[in-house]
């Protein structure tokens, strides 16, 4: 597979910057925009904040990225507060082919498994958001890659190891030492496994280390001096959900190929380590990805906090090893038989997909007609019947690895204003947003209670003050005010509980801000809001 570079570069580019302004943000983007507009209106950029309560549970450097964009471009533009991540991503995908070129001096093979990672259904979903992970990652791998550097020569060692040391603590500064844990640690150890323990080189490691430390830990250090009751308050709560949060068994991510997408049934295969070892021509680093993957795996799966996302980092050297089998598999002229039937299964199935992608649309989704939908439709039939024309005649394995690629390109540039169009698809939806004008031309201020609610923080783009009966300080002090609640609990009980700190209120609408339809897993109770005129007596 002869690739250019600079198209390969391109293509990585083209999918991670399209459409960054389609799909609403998640909590956890939510929260990052909410904090970097707390930076550029008020100045909070050390002490970052959420809704104007302190928020330390995270290190700032990348809402520092997003709030940068929208000193530019506006608090409320979904695309300049998401293209850093965009942009990081395609970085971390270039320093990947890097490092697979390096281990194998081999630019085919070192393109082919970048395009499977940059067409990897959790990188793509990862990497076109503003989340925490994706910075980690990105600067974690970066500053592992010129580490690597100083195993293989003696060349620019200073330069290299410094490197190391400021990529390592931007990545703690991103978030926290979790890329170190998920890259850095089974990185070193499938190193070592693979060619024995690199030359200890007390200097540069130490140098290397000292300066990971001094900036991954600079701005903990300096809110622990002047602000540490709150930082240690919230290290407490975020230790406690790491540890009782989202509790799941080891066998949570033995799905970790479907993470893979189009390319999981070879992921798989890939992970035959005496047979793809015996097939590659380039069986040491596909023994060194290998054990990263697998080392990568088991220490994922110790931490007992497991979320899908989480696999990310599994991905890279996962990626490798694909692209190790399918690379082999392209030069093979003795396929062994069910090396075949693995191959016709998997791409049959992408293909007999691409047939039903117009029925699923327009029938199962009831989705309009229009460009991105028709386009999306006929791209998607021709290139599922070019592959069950292939899989079901000469089986040219390199045509169909190019038509999985092309099948994931157009789902991106094609799919993804069509997607935001389902998720977009609560018919029983009512915005609180609709009411914004009236509660500004009223010139009363908007409070809320019992509403953690980061999505509505992030549309509203101004601070909405919440009320806590414990804490007067918090209590309103205008007579007369808006107020909003989550409906988890009814209009009575809040009205029982407000009264009792001498706050009357009287119900003007629901709301449900839910952009999906309910029993979607996206479906969540913090976006049904109560509206009230509130009076204080």
């Amino acid at each position: 597979m002869k690739i250019s570079l600079k198209l390969l570069f391109l293509f990585c580019l083209v999918l991670f910057l399209i459409h960054l302004n389609y799909l609403f943000p998640d909590i956890m983007e939510a929260r990052n925009f909410v904090t970097a507009r707390e930076m550029v209106d008020d100045g909070n950029w050390i002490f970052t904040t959420i809704n104007d309560v302190p928020r330390y549970q995270k290190p700032p450097l990348p809402t520092w990225l997003s709030a940068g964009m929208a000193l530019i471009f506006g608090t409320d533009s979904l695309w300049a507060l998401r293209f850093p991540a965009a942009l990081s991503s395609v970085i971390l995908v270039w320093f990947f082919f890097k490092l697979v070129y390096s281990e194998t001096e081999n630019k085919k093979l070192a393109s082919l498994a970048t395009l499977i990672l940059t067409t990897t259904f959790l990188v793509l979903f990862i990497g076109k958001r503003a989340e925490w992970d994706i910075y980690s990652y990105n600067f974690g791998l970066i500053g592992i890659y010129f580490f690597y550097l100083t195993f293989k020569n003696s060349n620019k060692e200073f330069l290299n190891f410094s490197l190391a040391g400021i990529f390592l603590g931007l990545s703690f500064m991103s978030k926290g030492p979790t890329a170190w844990y998920v890259i850095g640690a089974p990185f070193f150890i499938a190193y070592w496994l693979t060619y024995g323990f690199p030359k200890i080189k007390w200097k540069g490691w130490l140098w290397m280390v000292s300066l990971a430390l001094l900036i991954g830990l600079s701005w903990y250090a300096y809110i622990y001096m002047y602000d540490k009751d709150n930082l240690l308050q919230i290290i407490g709560v975020e230790s406690n959900a790491r540890v009782n949060h989202e509790v799941k068994s080891v066998e949570r991510y033995l799905s970790f190929p479907v993470q893979m997408g189009v390319w999981a049934i070879f992921s798989v295969v890939s992970l035959i380590f005496p047979f793809v070892k015996k097939k590659t021509d380039y069986p040491r680093p596909y023994k060194f990805f290998f054990w990263w993957t697998i080392l990568c795996l088991i220490l994922l799966s110790i931490i007992p906090s497991k979320k899908e996302r989480y696999l990310f980092p599994m991905m890279i050297p996962l990626a490798a090893t694909t692209g190790f089998y399918l690379y082999a598999l392209i030069s093979s002229q003795d396929r062994k038989q069910w090396e075949n039937i693995v191959a016709k299964i998997s791409f049959g199935l992408i293909g007999l997909v691409g047939l039903a992608v117009p029925v699923i649309l327009f029938i199962v989704f009831k989705i309009q007609f229009g460009f991105y939908s028709v386009a999306l439709s006929l791209v998607s039939v021709l290139t599922g019947a070019f592959m069950l024309f292939q899989v079901f005649g000469q089986m040219a394995i390199k045509k169909l690895i190019w038509a999985n690629i092309g099948f994931i390109a157009s789902a991106v540039i094609l799919g993804i204003p069509v997607i935001d169009e389902i998720f977009n698809g609560n018919p029983n939806r009512h915005p609180f947003m609709e009411q914004k004008e009236m509660i500004q031309n009223s010139g009363l201020k908007l409070y809320a209670y019992n509403a953690y609610i980061p999505e509505m923080w992030f549309k509203y783009q101004e601070l909405i003050p919440e009320i806590f009966t414990d804490n007067p300080d918090s209590f309103p002090k205008e007579n007369e005010f808006y107020l909003i609640a989550m409906r988890n609990i009814s209009v009575e009980q809040t009205q029982k509980e407000l009264a009792q700190i001498g706050i009357r209120i009287e119900l003007i609408d629901e709301f449900d801000d839910n952009e999906v339809m309910e029993g979607n897993k996206n479906y969540v109770d913090r976006k049904k809001l109560y509206l009230f005129k509130a009076f204080r007596d």
